[in-house]
């Protein structure tokens, strides 16, 4: 098993490596057929790799877990906007809440000003991995920290779902040093919407499916599982590239291939994967071209280790 500083590592910068690899792809359709190796290929291709919001607010998570493991909304929201820089490819709701910020508009009140009900977007859950890692021991308190750090920009029930889900999936790789079949469908039960637990239940149907079904394509599974911004129909599909692949390579390549919303989904998949293989499942092709400027690969490596040395209290 790799150590605790390893898994943070890999977590971390499996959601880096996703994501950046992930991001030239984003908007686009499924591969046809199962063509996406020259999808990876042509990112792989890059002589940097530069990520987008997705790793941002991973890492602006990860340094406030460091000081705040249980979450301090208001000190995380100072966090993200000290991190915060717009031409990383935010969302036009994510803008707008941080514009709420810099007017003084409360955590509370700010996640709504955008949408009154909530969002019900995919941000909660692409940046959830540090609370996996850190808290993959205790599953009862992993899942009341994801809700908290989802509930600083997503308050509607499928956002902060999608972030439950998605970090009890880190936390299971992390503290099993795998991610499969039996993963996936054990996180059904962890879902507390409707949605989500259709959705995680179908992609453990289509693991299996995927190997046994040679006429199964891209478009067929981003169907099914979904390829969009929203949690409900995004972390199901990151969850089956994860526990459909063999390794981190192949995972961001399905990932990749679903198309849609690819830089976030590969960067949700490469976090499980990351988290279940530790620093060693970074292919050092990838590792060598991840930016490296003041909040990069060497920064990131950095957080892991201040992750992995905290030992927070239940």
């Amino acid at each position: 098993m790799p150590t605790r500083e390893e898994i943070a590592a890999g977590a971390l910068l499996g959601t880096f490596a996703g994501d950046a690899l992930g991001a030239r792809w984003e908007g686009s359709r499924p591969a046809p057929d199962r063509a996406s190796r020259d999808r990876l290929q042509r990112s792989e291709d890059d002589a940097e790799l530069v990520y987008t919001d997705d790793t941002q607010l991973t890492l602006a998570l990860a340094e406030h877990l460091c000081d705040a493991p249980h979450v301090d909304a208001e000190r995380l929201a100072a966090t993200f906007l000290a991190h915060y820089q717009p031409w990383r490819g935010y969302g036009a709701g994510m803008h707008g809440i941080i514009q709420e910020w810099r007017k003084g508009t409360s955590v509370e009140d700010a996640a709504t000003a955008i949408f009154p009900s909530g969002s019900f977007g995919n941000g909660a859950a692409m940046r959830v991995a540090p609370v996996g890692v850190l808290w993959a021991d205790h599953p009862d308190t992993l899942e009341a920290v994801a809700r908290r750090q989802a509930g600083v920009t997503h308050v509607h029930t499928l956002g902060i779902d999608g972030a439950v889900v998605q970090a009890r999936a880190v936390g299971l790789a992390a503290g099993r040093g795998r991610f499969g079949g039996a993963e996936l469908a054990e996180l059904a039960g962890v879902a507390s919407s409707d949605e989500l637990r259709t959705g995680v239940e179908a992609a453990a149907e289509l693991v299996d499916g995927w190997s046994a079904d040679d006429d199964l394509e891209f478009a067929d599974v981003a169907k099914r599982l979904g390829n969009t911004v929203t949690a409900q129909r995004s972390v199901p599909a990151a969850l089956w590239a994860a526990a459909t692949a063999d390794g981190l390579r192949d995972g961001v390549e399905l990932a990749l291939g679903l198309g849609g919303d690819a830089d976030t989904i590969a960067a949700m998949a490469g976090a499980v994967l990351g988290a279940a293989g530790g620093l060693q499942a970074i292919p050092p092709a990838w590792l060598r071209r991840l930016e490296d400027g003041e909040r990069g690969r060497s920064y990131a490596l950095t957080l892991a280790g201040r992750l992995a040395a905290v030992t927070p209290s239940v």
